[in-house]
């Protein structure tokens, strides 16, 4: 807690902890540093770092149910020039084309954005076409599929009775392996009044779209109301010959509208077997706007690439005003919450085909700041969302609904540089360790270069929002540009574990670490520090003497720690005693170290330091302090 005058910090709070961690111990253990990962020789230049500059963007992928096959993403970025874009099975695979160029030029390399349903890998990144992309397992490309940009031509052909006008239209498909996995929405309309005397039509299908369709589909009517689809021919065969009558028999064919692409959207979720889709990078009518896709059971094809406009499957959240959509949250508490900068919104779903969500505006005195918008859990164990104002911190919304979270570090809030290009990396939320993470920009720099860290099951629920549990990281672990969870052994090139820890992508720095593993940041040294609240006998009027101190703490061989004594806000340090080994005699589990040189004289208030040795070659898990002091004169 830096925020509160440190006289009135409860005694379970301390004026500074960090780098470390509140898990396994009850005063804090020294977090766990990262170890660099095996990237392939596109992404890091063959371990010298000479090939691109940064990792953007990290992301697991789960292309079947079997999460041992999960997939491991990475893109790495070379200025404002170039992009390449990694994925991991078992092994690393040859390097992705990504689908068209993607824009890397101020906020936007940042700012990618993904979800895995389906099996697929829907993308979000701003790039030279206002779509959205798709890894579909083969390649990537854009989602769903171009509509033909031409109505198709005919001709009379031979001689007979066909007569009466016709209206053809013609939309293109993909197939595999004779089913029609993929459907663009229909061409304009050709009027074609027969002369009468031929045999049929020769309808000439418009100029492909070029987005791996494989087959033409021709609909026709005689009423240019009801189509129904007459012939599926493939790509390379450019013509059909209609001599049909009446086209009542066949398939009718689905409505104008129905297939629909998807423009360049910022953020994805999904929800009801549904992919979810909210604002925009080219328009700005479009940037308040969450839409959705049929749920993937529904009758057509590809739904999932698709929007039905005709089922009205879009919201448009306050159009301009409060901003952009800032940030999209999984399904949580009975609905998917949209945020803008000054504004949060809940969608629930209806249960309709037609206007599938409701939307209610829940308030406009908060927002979220782009990529701060996590799920996780409460101190209870309930599910909640957490997000940062740009004003207020950290935030979360629960049971309890809307509730400041970051009271606490107010003073490293007060900080954050806000027009950063990369003001928050992808926040993290760490189940197995119920940690919320943030790394943040402060100060003057660009990226972020420190972390704040909530152990969800330490906060406690006070008038002024939601307290305690805080902790703060430097080192190059606070450095991290974007985070994700992942398998813990992704360099055993085998299958992937079910036990997932937090991955981070960097500047330099060797680009992906993965975290928890050792007492470095992949070889750079850190510095852990608890310093404790001050404390005073029956009030300041009274000296005392620090005349001893006992340590409880887990047994650890190599494992040391320094501890200081500070007399009256730091108007002193009495004492430094260095290097103190929490290795057990024999069996013990804990060990109780005395401290008989731990001493102060003429104090009114002391504060107890725990920091790293000279030389870390161990985590130190601290338990409790306990203090021999004796009373001075009063004045």
């Amino acid at each position: 807690n830096n925020s509160d005058p440190a006289i009135a910090l409860p005694e379970d709070q301390s004026v500074l902890a960090q780098n470390v961690e509140y898990v396994d111990s009850l005063l804090g253990e020294r977090r766990l540093g990262t170890t660099a990962i095996d990237l392939p020789s596109f992404i890091d230049g063959g371990d010298t770092d000479a090939a691109l500059d940064r990792v953007t963007f990290l992301f697991r992928h789960l292309p079947t149910a079997d999460e041992t096959a999960s997939e491991f993403w990475v893109l790495g970025v070379t200025g404002t020039t170039t992009a390449k874009l990694a994925r991991k099975t078992a092994t690393w695979q040859s390097q992705v084309t990504i689908s068209d160029t993607p824009t890397l030029t101020g906020f936007y390399q940042y700012q990618w954005d993904a979800v895995s349903i389906h099996g697929k890998l829907h993308f979000a990144y701003r790039s030279n076409q206002d779509r959205l992309h798709v890894w579909d397992g083969t390649s990537m490309r854009r989602s769903g599929m171009k509509t033909p940009t031409a109505a198709p031509t005919a001709v009379d052909n031979g001689s007979g009775t066909y007569a009466s006008t016709r209206y053809f239209r013609v939309r293109y498909t993909e197939q595999v392996s004779g089913t029609t996995v993929r459907r663009s929405e229909v061409s304009a309309v050709l009027t074609f009044a027969p002369s009468g005397t031929g045999s049929g039509a020769v309808v000439t299908k418009p100029t492909t779209v070029s987005e791996g369709e494989t087959h033409w589909e021709l609909e026709a009517s005689t009423d240019n109301s009801n189509f129904y689809r007459v012939a599926t021919t493939v790509v390379a065969t450019t013509t059909y010959t209609d001599t049909a009558s009446s086209y009542t028999s066949g398939t009718l064919s689905e409505t104008a509208g129905a297939y629909t692409v998807i423009g360049s959207a910022r953020y994805l979720s999904h929800d009801d077997d549904r992919l979810v889709w909210a604002g925009n990078y080219e328009d700005d009518d479009l940037a308040s706007r969450v839409g959705w896709t049929p749920v993937f059971g529904a009758s057509g094809v590809g739904n999932d690439e698709r929007f039905e406009t005709a089922n009205d499957p879009f919201k448009d959240l306050d159009t301009y005003r409060h901003g952009a959509i800032t940030g999209l949250s999984e399904p949580m508490l009975g609905g998917l919450w949209v945020f803008k900068q000054h504004a949060v919104y809940k969608l629930t779903r209806t249960g309709l085909t037609k206007q599938s969500y409701d939307s209610d505006k829940y308030t406009d005195a908060l927002g979220a700041i782009h990529g701060s918008v996590i799920s996780g859990t409460d101190e209870t164990g309930q599910p909640c969302i957490y997000f940062i104002d740009v004003d207020q911190g950290p935030c979360r919304i629960g049971v309890g609904g809307i509730q400041r979270c970051g009271e606490d570090l107010r003073a490293t809030w007060n900080t954050i540089n806000i027009d950063a290009t990369k003001v928050v990396s992808s926040a993290l939320y760490y189940p197995t360790k119920k940690q919320a993470i943030w790394c943040i920009a402060t100060g003057s720099s660009n990226t972020p270069d420190k972390c704040i860290v909530l152990h969800v099951d330490k906060s406690r629920t006070f008038a002024d929002g939601i307290r305690k549990g805080w902790v703060l990281w430097t080192g190059n672990r606070s450095k991290a540009i974007t985070m994700a969870m992942y398998a813990d052994n992704i360099d055993d090139n085998a299958a992937r574990s079910l036990t997932l820890v937090p991955y981070i992508g960097l500047e330099a720095l060797a680009f992906v670490h993965r975290c928890d593993t050792t007492n470095q940041d992949n070889t750079v040294a850190y510095t852990a520090t608890i310093k404790t609240k001050p404390y005073w006998l029956k009030s300041i009027i009274q000296r005392f003497a620090v005349m001893a101190g006992y340590l409880i703490a887990k047994a650890v061989a190599s494992s040391q720690i320094t501890m200081k004594v500070y007399r009256d806000f730091e108007a002193e340090t009495t004492v430094t005693v260095p290097n103190t080994s929490l290795a057990a005699a024999g069996s013990e589990t804990n060990v109780i170290k005395f401290l008989d040189n731990l001493k102060g004289a003429e104090m009114r208030i002391a504060q107890f330091e725990f920091t790293d040795p000279t030389t870390v070659s161990a985590q130190w898990q601290l338990n409790q302090l306990a203090i021999r002091e004796e009373p001075g004169q009063t004045s």
